[in-house]
């Protein structure tokens, strides 16, 4: 039973190389955005501290020829770098041990539309002392599927990663896939890259803080949010042709050109500023949704290393790290001027919840001044012109946080692909939160004050 309820770090790759290498970065600013393994051995992907393109670090391939499992075995895995988070019965954690402590298995498969992941809790009497993931459940093979097939149906595997952010994923690809074959794209379609961006930004927050809500029984404010969400989608399927924006970003331009509907985008903007500022307001003024989210879930100081938590889970606990200011994308050098990323040090599930709402009327303002700029961001078809191939990385802020993909392309084919998820990257947050002195009644309130993605782990 000891065992059972041993919680920690799975049996680690690290070597001497990787760990110093990872310290170096840490000491530099630096910050790891992907790592892969491939014939070469292991390579990370860094994003300098100065404002430069990516690089990439070879540390192969001796130990690290081995392809593992799961790309985020390389994250979980380096000690002292992540989060202790276990996948398996291996634990270089210290057991916990004592009367009256039980062992509570939630999960893989769970209520309502959550996906599966099992959770075991370690609890003694209602306070959870431990928690211990385990996670691929559903892998999917989403490299795999990539590998070998043609850019237009890799494409399609891209945008179905996770439900609620195609466009993210698409343009991460797409990014990738221009770097690769030199192709270009038009300012127009830069600027409706923004646009649809942001609009799904938008969209995935305010359903997070409709769970949120829901999950701390403000019932009202909950359907106020998802009401909110549900004019975003209706919106998003006349402007796109899809609720969740599927099939307009592409390699080289958007597939299906914006309707006229963008022409309401003005009215809608200032609907969603008032309608959030209303329920945010509300809510602000609620002692029982107050009550149950500040110090629930409180994330501990962050450990030294290169791979920072990302998104708002980052930003809540100080970090100001967002591609969309540290290396810009798709013309957002131009419309984040004077702006800076929503940063709180309150790394809780307040702290959560307060820079989403930051970042949701951070968009709208972004989206005020994209149709304020003097040409309405209308679409084109793809004309870009593929060369031979080569490789390319496309690194985008998602909702969740920082998406990487890296491509090689080759003759209209995608030779080999591998990506790095904001979830992948969150997720070993998820246990450290929940150990913080919580019970079991703010079980729900962490979960979806964090709402990450499994489908963007099972990869």
């Amino acid at each position: 039973m000891a065992d059972r309820m041993t919680v920690g770090i799975r049996e680690p790759h690290a070597t001497d190389a990787l760990s110093d290498a990872l310290g170096q970065m840490a000491r530099d600013g630096a910050a790891l955005l992907h790592a892969f393994v491939n014939a070469r051995g292991l390579t990370l992907v860094i994003a300098p501290a100065a404002r430069r393109g990516p690089e990439e670090l070879v540390l192969g391939p001796g130990p690290f020829a081995r392809p593992t499992r799961a790309g985020h075995q390389l994250f979980w895995g380096v000690e002292h770098t992540l989060p202790p988070v276990v996948w398996h019965s291996a634990s270089r954690r210290r057991p916990v041990r004592g009367r009256g402590l039980h062992l509570m298995p939630l999960g893989p498969v769970r209520g309502d539309v959550s996906e599966s992941l099992a959770y075991q809790l370690v609890v003694l009497g209602d306070e959870i002392h431990q928690v211990r993931l385990r996670a691929g459940y559903k892998r999917r093979h989403v490299a795999e599927a990539m590998t070998g097939a043609d850019v237009s149906a890799a494409l399609l595997v891209a945008e179905r990663v996770t439900g609620t952010s195609p466009v993210a994923h698409a343009l991460a690809f797409s990014l990738a896939v221009e770097q690769a074959l030199g192709i270009g794209v038009s300012a127009a379609d830069q600027q409706a890259r923004v646009v649809l961006a942001e609009l799904e930004r938008i969209t995935s927050h305010v359903g997070d803080l409709a769970l949120l809500a829901a999950s701390t029984g403000t019932v009202a404010a909950a359907a106020d949010w998802f009401r909110l969400k549900e004019t975003l989608l209706r919106f998003q399927a006349a402007l796109a042709g899809h609720r969740y924006l599927r099939g307009v970003v592409g390699p080289g331009g958007q597939r299906r050109p914006l309707s006229a509907e963008l022409s309401a985008l003005p009215a809608l903007v200032t609907a969603v500023r008032q309608q959030v500022d209303a329920v945010a307001s509300a809510l602000d003024a609620t002692n029982s949704y107050l009550d149950r989210l500040h110090g629930a879930g409180r994330l501990p100081e962050y450990p030294d290393g290169a791979v920072y938590w990302t998104g708002f889970v980052g930003k809540s606990a100080g970090l100001t790290r967002d591609t969309r200011w540290d290396a810009p994308y798709a013309g957002y050098g131009t419309f984040t001027a004077d702006l800076a990323p929503v940063s709180v040090n309150r790394p809780d599930s307040y702290g959560r919840a307060w820079v989403r709402v930051g970042e949701v009327r951070q968009s709208l303002a972004m989206l005020s001044r994209v149709m304020d700029s003097g040409s309405e961001p209308e679409t084109t078809a793809s004309q870009g012109r593929p060369g031979d191939g080569g490789v390319g990385l496309g690194t985008v802020e998602a909702p969740r946080g920082r998406l990487c993909y890296r491509l090689e392309v080759h003759a209209g084919r995608v030779r080999a692909a591998s990506l790095t998820t904001p979830s992948q990257l969150n997720w070993p947050a998820v246990p450290l939160a929940l150990e913080q002195r919580n019970i079991l009644q703010d079980f729900p309130i962490i979960d979806a004050s964090f709402s990450l993605a499994v489908s963007a782990l099972d990869l």
